[in-house]
């Protein structure tokens, strides 16, 4: 009888050391399925141009992921010459930034979005897949600007006493401070890893911020307002002269005034560069190459938001969501972006 007994203990033992083997084994391959892979440590996740902007528009692979404002700003996709449009995800998005095939972006949605799980309020910044499934909060923070650099997330954080740059890993782990509450760090331009921004303390010098080293060092005693990198040059609003539109070259240590007129704010890329002029005469979306020349006005009235994708810029009338209106970004007449209304109407 005893003998009988051992026999069973044992096999009961070898039964339990399989099937914990097996679970093991299964959460092994479960980690590895779902697990993220890591991106190059100088990608990022969108434009400066585009996130000082709102970032409500990022190209990513022949696709532009976007805010659509026909359609309460829930996010969608497409193609670049704006075909095959997709509803997402059903919640309002803004600073879209891809890393890989993720998508990664800030929701604002107090009164809860559509659909089971919104019974209460989804701030926060949010990753989900490039088709819009597996959506998971990174952090509840509330941000104003956010930039993913790496594998990490950037991004401003209102708080109690000021307005504060903070980081969070893109899976989620390893929220902390960054820099002090009072001190608003600009995420948005990015160059090789390295922050670039405006000063807003003592100065308004163009700084760099090594996230390895957690440190920030003054490169140029300019007068910078939201730079943005683009072809060994950095294209800004100088605040001393009237916010007018300016290039300075890290190489040569010059200076370029490339539009006389007050900037309320721009974008660069493709080898353009719109913004919009609210003073004046003409207020209106105006563009011009890199270098100044070839100045031509887009469209008259107020405007903002303006967003560049490869193929097409987008930009919307000042304290209004729709309509959304876009243009060729190389030239050519702006028209509503209808096509954008349609799949709203068809979603719904």
């Amino acid at each position: 009888m005893s003998k009988q007994k051992n026999t069973s203990n044992i096999l009961f033992l070898i039964i339990a050391g399989c099937m914990i083997l097996v679970l093991v084994l299964l959460a092994i391959i479960f980690n590895i399925i779902n697990r993220i892979p890591d991106n190059p440590p100088t990608l990022t996740g969108n434009t400066a141009g585009n996130l000082n902007n709102g970032g409500y528009f990022c190209e990513s692979n022949g696709k532009v992921y976007f805010a659509n404002a026909y359609d309460h700003g829930y996010l969608y996709s497409m193609n670049v010459d704006q075909t095959d449009l997709k509803r997402l995800y059903n919640s309002d998005c803004s600073n879209i930034c891809v890393g890989g095939k993720y998508l990664y972006f800030c929701m604002e949605t107090p009164k809860g979005g559509t659909g089971l799980g919104f019974v209460i309020k989804t701030s926060g910044i949010y990753r989900a897949t490039e088709t819009g499934s597996k959506v998971k909060c990174l952090t509840s923070d509330d941000s104003l600007i956010m930039n993913l650099v790496g594998n990490t997330l950037y991004y401003q954080a209102g708080t109690g006493t000021g307005v504060g740059l903070k980081k969070v890993d893109m899976r989620g782990d390893e929220e902390e401070q960054v820099i002090e509450d009072t001190f608003v760090l600009n995420p948005a331009c990015v160059v090789d890893g390295t922050i670039y921004y405006g000063g807003t303390q003592k100065d308004h010098y163009l700084y760099a911020y090594n996230p390895v080293s957690d440190t920030s060092n003054a490169i140029w005693e300019g007068d910078v307002w939201n730079p943005v990198y683009e072809g060994e040059y950095f294209y800004y609003m100088d605040i001393s002269d009237d916010y007018k539109i300016c290039r300075y070259s890290p190489m040569n240590q010059t200076v370029e005034i490339l539009s006389h007129d007050r900037a309320d704010n721009f974008n660069v890329g493709y080898g353009m560069i719109y913004y919009v002029v609210s003073v004046g005469e003409a207020p209106g979306l105006y563009r011009m190459r890199l270098d100044g020349s070839g100045k031509e006005p887009v469209a008259l009235g107020y405007f903002c938001d303006v967003n560049m994708t490869s193929t097409y810029t987008y930009y919307r009338t000042f304290n209004t969501d729709t309509p959304i209106y876009c243009v060729p970004t190389a030239g050519g007449s702006p028209y509503e972006f209808t096509v954008a209304r349609e799949a709203a109407e068809k979603s719904r």
